[in-house]
């Protein structure tokens, strides 16, 4: 095949690609973004690609869209079809910048949940549905007019967010005197990493307090595959409810440990009981328990 029918026949195939993927599948969207620019890949990565990536992702995607459900069962077929393809794709590199490897948790995190939030959607005749993915996060408001004249014409509401890999949220309008914005409320937020080191845990427990400044309901947490962070240090004090680690695992290293199926359920079984128990029911909780949080 000449190098102008193998680019065309590659265009179709992205066309064809695209087609098939929801705004969900965020690690689809990063290997299409890359597909998009394919020419300008070194010849290493142009192969790997083509004949790793592509057949592997597409095998991985087709399994998790086939398995229905939460049992403990289909969970434990989800890490295992997450591990099949992590160990093909392990070798394959690009720059963390591009969150390559990164963007795969987000897209498992979308498999393990989507059916918990479409059930409880269901319960619900309200038309605004709870959605879930990548989101800029509410955080909080203010209000900017330029003088006192402007501020007794409207409000000039501004809105504060932040970028998180993933979210369980619901879209809300916000109105003030008349001037509306929409706004992100999470009510689940998970930060999705290859590895922590400390300056990323910095980050993420500034991140966590934003968030929650926003929505003291919403439940906070990271998940990493890595942790290289100093057990010295102790996030106990932060507004992060859970770090997880996938792998049980500081560093990285040629026998590393799969990713763990009773961490992955944990996670899931955390996250479920947050959003089916009650947040707010002070009375309840003083008259049953004798406790207020």
């Amino acid at each position: 095949m000449g190098y102008n029918s193998f680019i065309k026949n590659m265009k179709k195939k992205i066309h064809i690609f695209e087609k098939n993927l929801n705004k969900s599948q965020v690690h689809g969207r990063n290997i299409l973004a890359k597909l998009k620019r394919f020419e300008s890949l070194n010849d290493k990565q142009k192969e790997k690609i083509i004949n790793i990536v592509l057949p592997a992702y597409e095998k991985w995607k087709r399994i998790n869209e086939t398995l229905k459900g939460y049992t403990e069962e289909i969970v434990k077929k989800r890490v295992q079809s997450l591990n099949e393809y992590k160990n093909k794709i392990e070798l394959v590199e690009f720059s963390a910048q591009t969150k390559f490897h990164s963007s795969v948790i987000e897209e498992f995190l979308y498999y393990l949940f989507k059916d918990l939030i479409n059930g409880l959607n269901n319960l619900s005749q309200e038309k605004q549905k709870i959605a879930l993915g990548g989101i800029r996060a509410y955080t909080n408001l203010y209000f900017a007019p330029e003088n006192l004249k402007s501020f007794i014409k409207k409000p000039y509401m501004r809105i504060n967010v932040k970028d998180q890999d993933f979210a369980i949220y619901k879209k809300i309008k916000i109105t003030a005197d008349g001037e509306s914005k929409e706004v992100n409320v999470p009510v689940v937020s998970i930060e999705c990493k290859t590895y922590i080191d400390k300056t990323m845990l910095e980050g993420s427990i500034a991140t966590a307090e934003k968030i929650r400044n926003g929505n003291p309901y919403c439940l906070f947490l990271v998940v990493s595959e890595w942790y290289d962070v100093s057990y010295e240090v102790d996030p106990a004090y932060s507004r992060i409810d859970q770090i997880y680690i996938l792998r049980k695992e500081k560093r990285k290293t040629k026998e590393s440990n799969p990713i763990d199926f009773d961490v992955v359920n944990d996670l899931f079984n955390f996250v479920k009981n947050h959003l089916e128990r009650d947040w707010s029911k002070i009375e309840e909780k003083l008259l049953k328990e004798g406790k207020i949080l």
